[in-house]
């Protein structure tokens, strides 16, 4: 199981079930045994930018920040934080002509496929976790 800790900082109707939903098609999809915990973090642009700049060394708003960590906490992996910026998701929902709950979901989905090992670094990788990842919001939508 993937439990999320949600931090919101700024207002936002989070979309809980399809939150779960992911989680659940993804630790089958990677075949994850066991519970893992992250934490998900709702910020301002501010916010994300701070982070951006602080641990990528890139001074601009981002729309999803992850980073991971393996602690183990009560029989659970801690598997890191995701960061994501709604002020961003909701300009790239409008560029993208979709809802904010879907860009939302998946910014969520892209930083969780990070927590868990996945990057766009290489051309192949990042062929690999995009298709990864259009085979999972296919289940979803």
């Amino acid at each position: 199981m993937i439990i999320v800790e949600l931090n919101k900082q700024v207002v936002f109707v989070y979309p809980k079930k399809l939150v779960e939903k992911i989680n659940k098609i993804v630790q089958k999809k990677l075949s994850l045994k066991g519970n893992f915990n992250l934490s998900l973090a709702i910020v301002s642009p501010a916010k994300i930018r701070q982070f951006n700049r602080i641990y990528r060394k890139k001074d601009y708003v981002t729309d999803v920040l992850s980073f991971e960590d393996n602690d183990k906490i009560n029989k659970a992996i801690f598997i890191g934080e995701i960061l994501i910026c709604l002020v961003q998701a909701k300009k790239q929902a409008k560029e993208k002509k979709h809802s904010v709950q879907q860009e939302f979901i998946t910014l969520y989905l892209h930083g969780l496929l990070h927590l868990f090992g996945y990057d766009h670094l290489k051309k192949a990788e990042a062929e690999m976790m995009e298709t990864l990842e259009q085979k999972i919001l296919n289940q979803i939508y």
